[in-house]
């Protein structure tokens, strides 16, 4: 190559750099805009607390709001972001699955569990969701602490701490219901504390220790619950003021072992000789519940370490006074403005001891719950009793007629119905034939609104309304034959007195969904979101992996 022919290729660079280089500054990319702070680049708050508070509906919110104090729930509303349109998307809505969806991230079709208590083919018998016949009790003598989490499939968010942190992050689950403390800490929690009605102390299992530790032996030893119950129930505010509530004598409200009418003062010290669990059906269940749960930072020096810990609490005494005496008693709405001076307690001790921007809380429900039938009678309002056990009486002797002789049914309660298949195979009977003769059956009576068969909920096709509450809450391995679900305001209860949960609709779906401090911004959102998100989005604040059966979504929005 000459000299000219070098020069020309030089030329040539230079002044293809030059274009390049203008077209650079003429022409610039449209970058998106940049947030204010990445999940990533957040400072990790040093506890992260969870509140369930047990069989709160999202109406409970607002309804007692004008009692509520300003330390309480007005300032989680106030300071935190409330999500005003949180549900749970899965029947039943029971406490267990309840916890466990919060917890998981996803629904009982994947965590497993399905009920509080389900038919367990291969033993032939029901078990209860966190029963452990091969654990010790630890702090009791009583099978109340044979317990442990063997039957949760997926891991919780608490889990993932745990394994992020190379287990130096703690994780203490405390509840008066042990499914309420053991379903949260999950798998590898370093204590889940309950209450043992026979001793009235807080106790666990050997599954996650061999002893209590010294601070909660001695928070046992001072009997917290004789002091809560040495004195009769009164209203804590004005009677006149509880006008978001029915009068106080209703035929729509249980009684007190030894009481004649469902009416103030309730005298307690005299209850409690009649009444070994009485705690839990009175708001100092609570108490003696936030206590218990201040003990416990003290105790393990929670949020005081070089990583995140995690406190989950649920207060039980809510569904417990529900249950008994119903939506609407002036009870239920003292339980609720009690239970809001304890968390206003609680919230500045947390303040104090950790530091009101160094922890991280949210506050859900486990589910909601319907009103009384006798009460939606009263005010032209859908709702009945529905009673399954003719139901049930009515489809064994249907089957008997259609297939002959034979015990057809191995379990049966008010939405699930187990074939017994060993019979069917014995008698060699087309099972999904029997399955939908079933659904054709039950439909027939008046107050059931839906009824599928696991044929159908194991099928891929994905359906709108009830049926896919069903097909979320739905397991292969655990699940029932058939699966039911009754119309709105109508429900299979024992007592016809208070009230109870479980179905698909607003009223036991439809909870509060407050996440407050570390980072949380104040905001308000309507959007649809349901109660599986909770975990997703606890992962990504803490920068951990979600547990793994997680389908919920992230809720960044409510990051500052």
């Amino acid at each position: 190559m000459n000299i000219r022919n070098i020069l020309k290729t030089y030329i040539f660079i230079f002044l293809l750099a030059g274009i390049n280089q203008y077209a650079s500054a003429q022409v610039k990319p449209q970058l998106p805009p940049v947030k204010n702070q990445s999940v990533t680049a957040l400072a990790m708050p040093k506890l992260v607390v969870g509140i369930v508070v047990d069989q709160m509906r999202y109406d409970y919110l607002f309804r007692f709001k004008e009692r509520y104090s300003e330390g309480g729930f007005k300032r989680l509303l106030r300071e935190g972001f409330l999500f005003e349109n949180a549900n749970f998307n899965y029947v039943p809505t029971y406490t267990a699955p309840g916890h466990a969806c919060i917890y998981t991230g996803t629904t009982p079709s994947h965590n497993g569990i399905i009920s509080n208590d389900w038919f367990d083919r291969e033993l032939g018998k029901t078990v209860y969701c966190v029963s452990d016949s091969t654990s010790i009790p630890v702090g009791t003598t009583s099978i109340s602490g044979k317990m442990s989490p063997k039957r949760l499939l997926t891991t919780t968010i608490t889990d993932e701490l745990r394994t992020a942190s190379n287990f130096k992050s703690k994780v203490i689950s405390i509840s008066l219901k042990d499914r309420g403390a053991i379903l949260p800490g999950g798998h590898s929690a370093n204590a889940a504390y309950w209450h043992d009605p026979y001793s009235n102390n807080w106790v666990t299992s050997n599954y996650y220790m061999p002893m209590l530790p010294s601070w909660a032996e001695k928070f046992n030893d001072r009997k917290v619950v004789d002091s809560l119950l040495s004195s009769p129930w009164m209203p804590l505010l004005l009677p006149d003021s509880y006008i978001e509530s029915t009068a106080d004598d209703t035929p729509y409200e249980g009684l007190y072992k030894g009481e004649t009418k469902p009416v103030f003062p309730h005298n307690l010290p005299e209850i409690k000789k009649l009444d070994e669990e009485l705690i839990r059906r009175t708001p100092f269940g609570n108490t003696f519940t936030a206590l218990f749960a201040k003990a416990a930072v003290e105790g393990e020096n929670l949020g005081m370490g070089s990583k995140t810990d995690f406190l989950a609490v649920s207060f039980s005494s809510t569904d417990y006074v529900g249950h008994m005496f119903g939506t609407n008693a002036i009870e239920l709405e003292d339980t609720y403005i009690r239970l809001d001076r304890d968390l206003s307690d609680f919230l500045t001790y947390l303040d104090t001891k950790v530091g009101s921007g160094n922890y991280l809380l949210f506050l859900t429900a486990d589910h909601g719950a319907v009103a009384n039938p006798i009460y939606n009678h009263d005010h032209n309002l859908p709702g009945e009793d529905f009673n399954s056990d003719t139901m049930f009486k009515s489809l064994g002797a249907f089957l008997k007629q259609e297939y002959g002789e034979g015990q057809f049914l191995s379990h049966t309660n008010a939405h699930q119905i187990y074939l017994n298949r060993s019979l069917l195979d014995e008698k060699k009977i087309d099972a999904a034939e029997m399955r939908k003769k079933c659904v054709q059956f039950v439909l027939k009576f008046d107050g059931v609104a839906e009824a599928a068969t696991s044929d159908d909920l194991q099928g891929e096709l994905r359906r709108e309304g009830i049926f896919s509450f069903i097909q979320n809450g739905y397991n292969d391995k655990r699940s029932a034959d058939i699966l039911i679900e009754l119309k709105p305001g109508w429900i299979d209860w024992y007592a016809k007195t208070g009230t109870t949960h479980g179905s698909a609709y607003s009223y036991d779906t439809h909870v509060p969904l407050i996440f407050f401090g570390s980072n949380i911004r104040h905001g308000v959102s309507n959007a649809s979101v349901v109660i599986a998100d909770i975990a997703p989005t606890l992962a990504a604040i803490l920068n951990i992996e979600n547990p793994s059966g997680t389908t919920g979504k992230q809720l960044t929005e409510i990051l500052k």
